[in-house]
């Protein structure tokens, strides 16, 4: 089924709009899109309905975004790839179903016609793999030029919102990275095919904006949870730590594997991880109902247009903050060690967000934790899970 969507009015006078880096506007585009929609403020959440197209419905993020906005009245379709087994999940978000392959162009175009607005979350990543080069090539670069294409193409799109990661940036340095990150601060350098096609995606949208006028925003999660998946990172777990020192011949290492072994007494035996000197590791991450508030805030914003937004969570992680918290709620032990690895120490700046379309994360880190213990328990809760 390709006409998912009802055709509204014909295009209304031109609008001026904002363009630039996340900090400051550097020029003036013009956008032949509906005024109505296109206002500072994300008012037609509040009243009428839209159309909405979701690549990547069926993922820990997308099948809760779609979620949502169906729960407010809009009108969702997903785009699923045929066979994808997660696919139960477009029925229990309320959404409609449209096949296809993102790399094929007639597929998208398709899956476009009569969107108003477009969420692309469709993308190989490394926890769904493996995949190839070429298959994250198809996937993520292909498929994005065709999402941007096809929105290009329309007469109806308002506004595409296309997911990036934090993986397109290197946030581990010997030393970790003192200050708040801001979208800028870290060159877009990445060895890895996941983040190195996410960067190549960045720099698609950022085209389509400056030569095309076309209204989108790129999201860059940070490390997202889904439900439950709080208590499963592997940093927090003495184990990781055990298996990556098993065979150091570094003094240092084979100190602190010797030192963790001793202490190991089975799972879940957590760790407050540390840096040679001492200090604390400490990690950004965002769970997908802080993830569903960004959407709502920023569809439709025209202030967020050309613009990269980092979407994080309230405060990063600190793991002698956190960790004692997380043993308390599962009862179970946790040890400090001083590693003699790069660090994972990082935060992110989140002003640009909040500055432009009022990006507010209503979490606290304890309030995902207690949604995890809850859901490992009873496997309950808010959050459609990634494994349905």
């Amino acid at each position: 089924m390709s006409r998912l969507f009802r055709f509204w009015s014909s295009l209304l006078p031109v609008r001026g709009v904002s363009v630039g880096n996340g900090s400051a506007p550097s020029q003036r585009l013009q956008f032949t899109r509906n005024p109505s929609i296109l206002s500072p403020k994300t008012e037609q959440s509040e009243g009428s309905s839209m159309q909405i197209l979701i690549t990547g419905i069926t993922g820990r993020v997308g099948a809760n975004v779609a979620k949502r906005f169906v729960d407010m009245g809009h009108d969702v379709a997903g785009f699923v790839v045929p066979g994808d087994p997660q696919i139960d999940k477009v029925a229990q978000a309320g959404a409609h179903i449209v096949e296809g392959d993102l790399a094929s162009h007639a597929d998208v175009r398709s899956a476009v016609e009569g969107a108003e607005a477009i969420f692309h979350l469709g993308a190989a990543f490394q926890a769904g793999g493996p995949f190839t080069p070429e298959q994250y090539f198809d996937i993520n670069v292909k498929g994005t030029f065709n999402i941007l294409e096809a929105a290009l193409a329309s007469d109806r799109v308002q506004h595409v919102i296309h997911t990036s990661t934090d993986a397109t940036m290197d946030k581990y340095p010997p030393d970790g990275i003192e200050g708040p990150i801001r979208e800028e601060s870290l060159p877009l350098s990445t060895t890895g095919w996941y983040g190195y096609t996410k960067v190549l995606t960045e720099h698609l949208v950022d085209r389509y904006v400056r030569a095309e006028s076309l209204p989108a925003t790129v999201f860059r999660f940070a490390n997202a949870w889904g439900a439950g998946e709080a208590l499963d990172f592997g940093q927090f777990h003495m184990r990781t730590f055990i298996e990556q020192l098993e065979r150091s011949d570094d003094p240092a290492g084979r100190a602190a594997y010797e030192a963790m072994s001793v202490a190991y007494d089975g799972d879940p035996h957590l760790i407050i991880a540390a840096d040679r000197n001492g200090r604390t590791w400490k990690k950004h991450f965002v769970e997908v109902r802080d993830i569903v508030h960004a959407y709502e805030n920023a569809l439709s914003n025209r202030a967020t247009f050309g613009n990269t937004y980092q979407i994080a969570s309230r405060e990063p992680f600190v793991w002698d903050e956190m960790i004692p918290y997380i043993a308390e709620q599962l009862g179970a032990p946790y040890t400090r060690v001083n590693l003699p690895i790069t660090p994972t120490y990082y935060e992110y700046d989140l002003s640009a967000s909040s500055r432009d379309f009022g990006y507010d994360p209503p979490l606290s880190l304890r309030d995902m934790i207690d949604e995890a213990v809850a859901h490992r328990r009873t496997g309950a809760g808010s959050i459609i899970p990634t494994a349905f």
